[in-house]
């Protein structure tokens, strides 16, 4: 049996800001790295989820996200620990992005 711990990015891993899309916005929550060492330790994969509904809206590009997200794994990495995969949603309800 596989374990995963499934960890939603802004309030989560980040301080949500709303819509944060920029390294210098982004500000990762005390505890984080060490909450997933343990879970690693334990045996589980690290997942990251999110909702990116800024995309959407049109408040940055889809290339933008992934830019900030490769930062993002490659500064956990530096912190030991590796995300196993990164899902997100790039829409909105309301809006169709374009």
């Amino acid at each position: 049996m596989k374990k995963a711990l499934f960890l939603d990015r802004d309030g989560v891993i980040n301080t949500d800001k709303g819509h944060v899309h920029l390294e210098k916005d982004f500000f990762f929550e005390d505890g984080i790295f060490k909450l997933c060492r343990r879970a690693i330790s334990r045996g589980f994969k690290i997942i990251v989820i999110t909702n990116q509904a800024g995309i959407a809206k049109g408040f940055y590009q889809e290339a933008c996200f992934n830019k900030l997200t490769y930062w993002m794994v490659n500064y956990f990495e530096t912190e030991r620990v590796k995300i196993t995969k990164v899902y997100h949603c790039p829409h909105h309800e309301n809006y169709t992005g374009k």
